[in-house]
């Protein structure tokens, strides 16, 4: 099953209505009068159980979650635009948006994933328990400078071309090169691009979708720039060098200070040294320090008056 995490309005992501969501997502019946047997209020002079509504707290739909995970059992739950957790109030941490998850998964035992762009990366390592629970999975872009992924995106224009609803399918192999440029490599950039090509070719009853098509509803060159610098830092923060492996190696004691290290990945060679803490010199007490006194004849500042 999966939700979608919206952007708050008023700039802090609510989990009150994410749980709402999450329930309705799930076709939970009667999701405003789930009964919390642990919550009793009092109406009047009587005590009732509580019944959620839409103006219930989060607390009460955060139940409803657990027993409807619990209950239900499903294989994981998808939290796509996970991004939006990062949308916090004043004095709230970001660590505090993972633990309320990582205690549903807990109590109910069921993953969950965090779907996102590259501001997901915030999340990484917030804390040690939450870095070995995790898994990181790159959906990474097609790279132009790569043989391999080249292939496969010409693979991705093959099928394109089959799965497009047009009389004559279009070439779209002979144009990958602009198509490349001005999706960056990412297929999900294409296909909306494509997407938006087409509905323009079917409302005017054409059988073929010609570069002419493709070229009015590219991105344009300062979109595909922004696009590709976002996509590019977010590469450089997951890539691991090789002055990263051996620090933490020389941290592990793997690796004796002076040594060189041979990193098995990259094959490059890295000397590991130490800094030298300074020497301490102990002082003895009515001893000055030393330093260098003048030498040789010092004359008077003034001339000396002769007494008459």
């Amino acid at each position: 099953m999966s939700v979608e995490c919206i952007a708050p309005e008023s700039g802090t992501f609510s989990w009150r209505d994410h749980f709402r969501r999450l329930l309705l997502e799930m076709e939970e019946p009667l999701v405003d009068y789930k009964m919390n047997p642990d919550a009793p209020v009092r109406v009047g002079n009587r005590v009732a159980k509580f019944l959620p509504s839409a103006r219930a707290a989060g607390s009460e739909y955060h139940y409803a979650v657990e027993l409807a995970l619990r209950f239900r059992r499903p294989v994981a739950v998808l939290i796509d635009e996970a991004q939006h957790l990062a949308r916090m109030g004043s004095g709230r941490r970001l660590s505090d948006q993972l633990d309320v998850i990582k205690s549903i998964a807990n109590r109910t035992g069921t993953i969950h994933v965090l779907l996102g762009t590259y501001e997901l990366l915030a999340f990484r390592n917030l804390s040690a328990q939450l870095s070995r629970r995790s898994i990181d999975i790159h959906f990474q872009r097609y790279r132009a400078d790569d043989s391999g992924d080249r292939r496969m995106f010409l693979t991705v224009l093959r099928s394109f071309e089959q799965h497009l609803p047009l009389a004559q399918p279009p070439d779209l192999v002979n144009e990958w090169e602009y198509l490349y440029e001005r999706s960056i490599g990412c297929v999900g950039v294409l296909k909306e691009w494509l997407v938006r090509a087409l509905t323009r070719v079917l409302a005017r009853n054409s059988p073929v979708l010609t570069p002419r098509d493709l070229q009015e509803h590219a991105l344009s060159v300062p979109q595909c720039e922004k696009l590709l610098s976002e996509a590019l830092e977010g590469e450089s923060r997951l890539a691991e060098s090789a002055e990263q492996r051996s620090r933490l190696r020389t941290r592990l004691g793997l690796i004796p200070p002076g040594r060189k290290a041979i990193d098995s990945t990259v094959g490059e060679a890295m000397t590991v040294t130490a800094e030298a803490a300074p020497r301490k010199v102990r002082r003895v007490p009515g001893r000055r320090r030393p330093g260098r006194d003048p030498v040789g004849r010092t004359e008077a500042p003034y001339a000396s008056v002769a007494t008459l």
